[in-house]
């Protein structure tokens, strides 16, 4: 099909989904003006980077592997293999690191365009949480940029959102050697101000050659502010998941009207009366439907003064697709703008019944 064809079917497909919720309606015009035009001045860029990445490995990987094949013709097979071939291998990943950091520096710039603007629909901000890794084209800048970025590095660190801190409070959240945040997006829904990252924990086990690094958890993180105090502290995970912990001696098992659910999920509360009101069937399938949107698993979370906080295990999410495909694609966008209206479906579920108002 013709390029008028492609965006006349293009616009039929955003006036269909423009009708499932209001902030879609402005997609179209999103697109055909900002992120379209963007991503078409970027596309050229983005051969010229891969390219160039693609050669410089190649060279390299030639003249490494011509010097183990010199080597192996002096020394003799049994020397050279098996450490030779590695050497030759861990030299060729060294050497042209550099040249691949402007092909990651692109994904992120991407990332911060697509979904950045994706969440502008909804009235959200959006942080890639990335270090900017745009001067960087040799091993010389990228040593430049390690010296200068040292103190910046650190601040990546510190977690973006309250939710981390009171998940781990209640052993929500594994023991880890090393955390990292990415993707965060904020704003209002509801009335009710909230934060959302992604979370990466990780934890160094074994020693001497069996040392290695376990991922403890990666997944989403939500934090969502109501307006009101929680008169108890609720704590839902999924089932024979958690184990009462410090500080949880209060708390007692809930009940649940759904024997469904109740097989599903373990809930504890200090109040059994607001934990059963809170965690109504719709409400508690409005978390599985984004569990299961997400591929996730081990669901978790706390209500607790005027927090609502919950912890999804998942894979990378908001990566606005794959930096080795053509950027000009709207499906980079539309994904991002589903993945986006399934939170705000768990967010309203929560916060527009009329228990909201009367009980909280």
């Amino acid at each position: 099909r013709g390029p008028i064809a492609m965006q006349a079917a293009l616009d039929i497909y955003f006036d269909s989904i423009s009708s499932k919720r209001p902030e879609f309606e402005p997609a179209i015009a999103v697109w055909r003006d900002v992120l379209q035009p963007q991503l078409e001045r970027m596309e050229e860029e983005r051969k010229a980077v891969i390219g160039k990445a693609i050669k410089r490995t190649a060279i390299v990987g030639s003249i490494a592997l011509l010097s183990v094949i010199a080597l192996t013709w002096v020394l003799g097979f049994q020397v050279m293999f098996p450490f030779g071939i590695f050497a030759g291998i861990v030299l060729t990943v060294l050497a042209s690191a550099a040249v691949w950091i402007p092909v990651f520096s692109m994904k992120s710039q991407t990332k911060q365009l697509v979904v950045g603007a994706a969440c502008e629909c909804f009235g959200f901000n959006y942080d890639t949480m990335h270090p900017d890794l745009s001067g960087i084209s040799g091993f010389s800048s990228l040593g430049n940029w390690v010296k200068s970025q040292a103190g910046n590095l650190k601040e990546l660190n510190e977690p973006p959102t309250p939710a981390f801190e009171r998940l781990k409070a209640y052993a929500l959240l594994p023991s880890y050697d090393s955390r990292k945040f990415e993707d965060l997006i904020s704003g209002t829904r509801a009335e009710a101000d909230f934060t959302m990252v992604e979370c990466k924990l990780t934890e160094q086990q074994g020693s001497g050659k069996n040392r290695r690094t376990v991922t403890k958890f990666q997944g989403l993180l939500f934090n969502i502010d109501y307006p009101e105090p929680f008169l108890g502290r609720t704590i839902i995970a999924r089932d024979k998941w958690w184990k009462r912990g410090k500080g949880a001696s209060d708390l007692q098992r809930v009940d649940l009207v759904s024997k469904e659910l109740e097989d599903a999920f373990t809930v504890h509360s200090t109040d059994q009366v607001e934990a059963r009101t809170l965690l109504t069937p719709d409400r508690m399938e409005r978390l599985i439907a984004l569990e299961r949107h997400f591929q996730g698993g081990k669901l978790r979370g706390i209500f607790e003064d005027g927090h609502m906080t919950i912890a999804l295990e998942a894979g990378n999410q908001f990566e606005a697709g794959s930096i080795f495909k053509p950027l000009v694609d709207p499906d980079r966008f539309i994904q991002t703008l589903t993945e986006i209206g399934l939170v705000c479906d768990m967010i309203d579920g929560f916060l527009t019944r009329e228990w909201y108002k009367d009980r909280i």
